[in-house]
């Protein structure tokens, strides 16, 4: 194939000032270093001076052609460069066959001055940084993250979404512009080698605990999602329970249906998915390679099908450990507590665990679930300074793009990751050495150096990126999350009879455990116009669906212009929760837009109005979901 969208070379300007060949490769070399001069035996058959775009993030010649066109061809939509005393912009040719750049010269000369190539080429390079972040941000995690035309599982793409409405900060969100920004300096440090992966993941480890404020010892280990975090808890509960000669290992998870629906699977060793971090695929809920067998996951629902709360729900959790202990000769035990399920609830009580260690000593690790990122830094540190393993995402709460999690292990729990872990195989599927702090000897030894997983950092990048606003926006911030609960609250009682809000749980609560004191997760059913009864999930998956695109020209003939209006809005909301007999939607607040209404309170009336829009599309799909 020739060249796309060839262009002629410029015309000669009485002002221009003639490149040289070589004035123009070095001019090539100092822009970046993703440019990569062909030797003259490489070029094209015409006079030119060709280049490709070599990533060093993106290894494979083929993924680097695949790379290289995408690039072209946003490269040419993007606005036409200004000319300059030089003359005009020059505009490279770019060829699909041979995958390479090309400069057109006239007698061996480029008729254009040195600062219109420099900002030629230094758009191309902004173009190709934007468009690597993208492609990394779908990497480096299970097929929660691959794209489809509709963007990933969620439906969310890896870009800001600028006209959308977010609020769907409990499931996943398009990346904020801030974000993008953060992560694109990262990835053009990384390949401008002024930062290592190594201390690019120190880096965001370190931010992590001073934007969260932590004050016990700990060590963070980045994964790729809050499901596989489950992995590094369950390391130390082997390791330990070896050491200490019980007889197995039985993993009590609490909230199930109100957790990660795979939580279950990673609490008992097993892969969860289809395809693992590091590229591969794997057998669905098969034992991760060399994980001892023999795991028993304990499954602790705390809600009944008609959605109300399990009474005494703790005391279950003893029982469940009793009649475990009783019919295995000293194991040892995982039990999970739970701040912040998909709905908001904190499912467990500090008291609970209290009780727990003291009836079994060193033969339990608690793992306080706090993956919502909805739980107050005096909280984490309550259970880290218990010797509790905290799991945490920076893709809920925090908005970064989905996925990424962590595990931050005390240092009272850390001995066994230090000296002499035995680490499966298997895990080096989901975790590399970069991903674990140097000071965890022996977990960080035993793991592969490669593949380096560079869209967990940069997922990661985003997300302290935000951590890190809020902790400078501080109380006011708080302040502003409990406004728009109450605020939005009250809309929907007043204004929406078709959508009903959940009752509070009965759960056990503490306001100093959630940021703002309140549960920021607003959970609702959509009631069916005929007989108010609950849709059902399949029913609210297609609406949560159509909820962020427009949709307008699915509506029937008969459907008003301003309910056409409505139907065109982008809106980003969490998906779908079945909670026994029923569904519900969410709405939910995120640290972007809590820091935004903290920095500038006046700005909530706006906000109220977004959701009114949001709650406006949500009744027109409800009116009409059965026709379109």
């Amino acid at each position: 194939m020739a060249t796309t969208n060839a262009a002629p070379p410029t015309a000669h300007q009485p002002n221009t000032r003639d490149l040289s060949v070589a004035e123009v490769e070095n001019c090539i070399r100092n822009v970046g270093p993703i440019f990569h001069i062909l030797p003259p035996n490489h070029r094209a058959p015409w006079d030119t001076i060709s280049f490709t775009l070599q990533p060093p993030s993106i290894a494979h010649t083929s993924s680097s052609k695949a790379f290289s066109l995408k690039v072209y061809k946003k490269w040419v939509k993007r606005a036409p460069l200004p000319g300059g005393d030089g003359g005009a912009p020059p505009s490279p040719t770019y060829s699909e066959s041979a995958g390479s750049f090309g400069l057109d010269m006239c007698t061996h000369v480029l008729r254009c001055g040195k600062t219109e190539l420099e900002n030629a080429l230094s758009s191309l390079y902004a173009v190709a940084l934007q468009e690597a972040v993208e492609q990394h941000l779908t990497e480096g995690g299970d097929e929660r993250l691959h794209l489809s035309p509709d963007g990933n599982l969620y439906f969310c793409p890896p870009h800001p979404v600028p006209a959308a409405i977010i609020r769907g900060t409990c499931t996943c969100s398009p990346p904020s512009r801030n974000a993008i920004g953060s992560a694109c300096t990262r990835l053009s440090n990384i390949w401008n080698r002024a930062e290592s992966f190594d201390g690019a993941f120190d880096d965001v480890r370190h931010r992590i605990s001073t934007a969260l404020g932590l004050q016990t010892r700990h060590h963070i280990v980045l994964h790729p999602s809050g499901t596989d975090a489950e992995y590094t808890p369950l390391l130390i509960g082997t390791s330990s329970a070896k050491a200490l000669g019980c007889s197995g290992v039985v993993n009590v998870v609490v909230g199930v249906g109100e957790v990660g629906s795979n939580t279950p699977n990673a609490a008992g060793g097993r892969h969860f998915s289809k395809f693992v971090p590091s590229g591969g695929a794997v057998s669905a809920k098969a034992l991760v390679g060399d994980f001892p067998e023999g795991t028993k996951v304990l499954e602790l629902k705390a809600r009944f099908a008609d959605g109300s709360t399990v009474p005494n729900f703790d005391q279950q959790v003893v029982d469940a450990i009793e009649q475990a202990e009783a019919c295995s000769e000293k194991p040892f035990f995982i039990v999970h507590a739970l701040d912040g399920s998909k709905l908001g609830s904190r499912i467990t009580d500090r008291k609970l665990v209290t009780d727990i260690q003291t009836r079994l000593g060193n033969r339990v690790l608690i793992v306080l679930d706090a993956c919502q990122g909805r739980t107050e830094s005096e909280e984490l540190d309550w259970y880290l300074s218990r010797g509790a393993v905290v799991l945490m995402t920076a893709s809920k709460f925090y908005g970064a793009p989905g996925f990424c999690g962590m595990a931050v292990v005390p240092d009272s729990a850390a001995l066994p990751l230090r000296e002499g872990v035995t680490v499966p195989p298997g895990l080096g599927d989901y975790l590399t050495k970069y991903q674990v702090p140097s000071n965890l000897t022996a977990f960080r030894a035993a793991l592969p150096a490669e593949p380096i997983n560079v869209g967990l950092l940069l997922r990661w990048t985003c997300g302290v990126e935000e951590m890190e606003r809020l902790a400078r926006v501080g109380s006011g911030a708080r302040v502003a999350i409990r406004r728009w609960v109450y605020a939005v609250k009250d809309l929907i009682r007043q204004e929406y009879p078709s959508l009903e809000l959940m009752s509070e749980s009965s759960c056990p609560t503490n306001e100093g455990t959630q940021l703002g004191g309140v549960n920021s997760i607003i959970a609702f059913k959509l009631l069916a116009r005929e007989d108010k009864t609950p849709l059902a999930t399949a029913a609210l998956k297609q609406i949560h669906r159509w909820l962020t695109t427009d949709v307008s020209g699915l509506l029937p003939n008969c459907a008003g212009e301003e309910e056409r209006r409505f139907a065109a809005l982008s809106c980003f909301i969490g998906q779908p929760v079945a909670i026994g007999d029923f569904a519900v939607l969410r709405l939910a607040i995120g640290a972007a837009l809590a820091a935004e209404l903290g920095e500038d309170p006046s700005v909530l009336k706006t906000v109220l109005g977004e959701d009114a829009e949001v709650l406006g599309k949500i009744e027109v799909l409800l009116k009409y979901h059965k026709v379109m």
